[in-house]
């Protein structure tokens, strides 16, 4: 189950919670990003103290104190910046459901209805692809409504990095002699 199911269940997020109880959410995971960025600065700070005091060191002993001790620190910068990351995600989707339903009312019928429709863990993966707020007006309905799209709902995502890569292999086929054609000419050999 992923972060959306959980935050709204089986039921669509458009459908969940009112834009209010959205918005509430979006700042209350971007505090939790400051929380855990704070941290990490704070962890960062003390490996840096932890290496100048290593430096410092008199034995062998006391600098595999220190280093492991900076081990301990880097490992837990790691998990914070993992959950951090993870966190990111999540924001990143409620603040595009936010955005979705400010832009519900410019939206035309028939395309909300299908919206509402989607699968939820679909639309989950879908949201934490896209940043509607980095997007202008226009480009926002587009990418809104492509949701819609037989695409999405087959769950296929066009990729723009393969358009080359498609296009070598249409190529490729176009070029293939015909099933069956070649065969009639190994045929003609073999019965001359």
């Amino acid at each position: 189950m992923g972060f959306l199911s959980s935050l709204f269940g089986e039921k669509n997020p458009i459908d969940s919670l009112s834009l209010e109880d959205l918005k509430v959410t979006e700042i209350q995971l971007n505090k939790k990003v400051e929380d855990i960025h704070t941290e990490v600065r704070r962890i960062d700070q003390e490996v840096q103290r932890n290496y100048e005091k290593a430096r410092g060191s008199a034995s062998t002993s006391e600098e595999i104190s220190y280093a492991r001790h900076i081990k301990t620190l880097l490992l837990k910068k790691e998990a914070k910046l993992s959950t951090q990351a993870q966190l990111e995600k999540e924001l990143r989707a409620v603040s595009n459901i936010v955005i979705l339903k400010q832009r519900e009312k410019d939206l035309p019928a028939g395309v909300l209805k299908k919206i509402k429709s989607i699968n939820p863990e679909r639309m989950e993966h879908y949201l934490l692809s896209m940043n509607l707020d980095e997007m202008e007006e226009d480009e926002q309905l587009t990418k809104i409504i492509s949701m819609t799209s037989s695409t999405m709902e087959v769950g296929v995502e066009p990729e723009d990095d393969l358009t080359d890569i498609l296009a070598t292999i249409r190529a490729g086929k176009a070029q293939e002699v015909p099933p069956g054609s070649e065969k009639f000419g190994d045929n003609k050999k073999e019965l001359e």
